[in-house]
Order: C-alpha cells, then sequence, then structure tokens
C-alpha cells in the first residue's frame, strides 16, 4: 500500500461505494427507466460502466441499443425512480463512513460525487450528514466527471484548501486518477476492504 502523507488540511470523500452502498439501487433506477423505454439493461453492463456522470455513462449503458428519447429524458426518468428508492429503501452504510466524524471535528470535510445532487441530498438527510460537509460537489457540477480531475479541484476550490494538501478516499479506479489528476492524495478504500476479508 503507498504511503500516505498525512500533511493535509481538508479531506474529501466520495459517496457510492466509500460512505455508502446504494449501487444495486441505481442499476434498479436505471433497469426500470430503460424498461419504459424498451430498452434492456443488465448488470453485467451496468456493474462495468460506473464512475463517471450520467451523460458520460448512459451511452456505454445503452451498449449500441437505439434510445427512442434523449439521454436527459432518460437520465431523468432514472432519477425519479433512483430518488424514489433513496426515499423508502434502507442505506447501507460502509465502515469509512467512521471518518467522517473524526476528519469534521479536525478539518474541512467536503463530499465529490459524479452522482446527482437530489439523490445525494436525499441520502444525506437521512442520515443526518449534511452537517459534516463544508461543501457537496455532484455529477452535474462539471462536464466532465471521474477520472477527469474537475470535481476533485472544484472541491478544493471551495474549501479553500491547496489540491496538494487533500486527501481523497476513493473506491474506483476513475476515482482514483481523478485525485491523483488533480494532485490530491489518494486513499483506496478497496485495500482496506480486502484486508478485512472484504466486510464493510
Amino acid at each position: 500500500m503507498t504511503a500516505i502523507n498525512y500533511q493535509f488540511a481538508a479531506a474529501i470523500f466520495d459517496f457510492d461505494g466509500t460512505l455508502v452502498d446504494t449501487l444495486q439501487m441505481h442499476f434498479e433506477g436505471y433497469r426500470r427507466a430503460f424498461s419504459r423505454y424498451g430498452l434492456e439493461l443488465t448488470a453485467e453492463v451496468f456493474f462495468s460502466n460506473i464512475g463517471g456522470n450520467a451523460r458520460e455513462t448512459i451511452p456505454k449503458l445503452l451498449a449500441g441499443q437505439t434510445c427512442p428519447v434523449d439521454h436527459d429524458e432518460l437520465h431523468r426518468a432514472k432519477k425519479q425512480l433512483v430518488n424514489e428508492l433513496f426515499r423508502t429503501e434502507p442505506i447501507r452504510v460502509l465502515e469509512t463512513a467512521k471518518l467522517l466524524p473524526v476528519f469534521a471535528e479536525r478539518m474541512p470535510v467536503a463530499l465529490v460525487s459524479s452522482g446527482s445532487r437530489a439523490g445525494i441530498e436525499i441520502l444525506l438527510g437521512r442520515l443526518n450528514w449534511t452537517p459534516y460537509f463544508k461543501t457537496v460537489i455532484a455529477g452535474e457540477d462539471s462536464q466532465r466527471g471521474k477520472p477527469a480531475p474537475d470535481l476533485f479541484l472544484l472541491a478544493a476550490q471551495q474549501l479553500e484548501i491547496d489540491p496538494h494538501h487533500c486527501i481523497v478516499f476513493e473506491d474506483t479506479d476513475a476515482g482514483i486518477d481523478g485525485a491523483v489528476a488533480a494532485g490530491m492524495q489518494a486513499f483506496d478504500v478497496r485495500k482496506v476492504a480486502a484486508q478485512s476479508g472484504g466486510q464493510q
């Protein structure tokens, strides 16, 4: 495991897969939206193409299928469906979430996610996590999602912290690459999960 430079002044957390596990709900939202328009989405295709924002991900999820509506309409349908699940279904909280109060007491904390702001806010409200974050950066806040550094750089800008003094907790290659491209220290939470037998 790469050694971590502990001279950091802000912490940035990815959301899904790092703090919570709602990927199955995202899949179900997309699957239902696709079905509404006569399209098919398998779990294999979905889980092979997660990590970017919707405008980047939807063409991959279509996998060559012709969509009868524009991608924005398909994404609006997905967001409506998944937000209904976010309001009602149990939320699986991961072990990394235990770090939130620890860091929030010591330094500014940001959330950087490729997900939609409305859904993120629903979940943060249900979990009473909103006070932990000085800023929340969502997928719609940049034209380029992870692995581009844009979302991370925007978080550093809003925190008023030099990117080189930020530590990022991530669970995807795209997220790790984006954090490194932003000049930040990246911590791959998957390595901790693997060392503990995969239990989070």
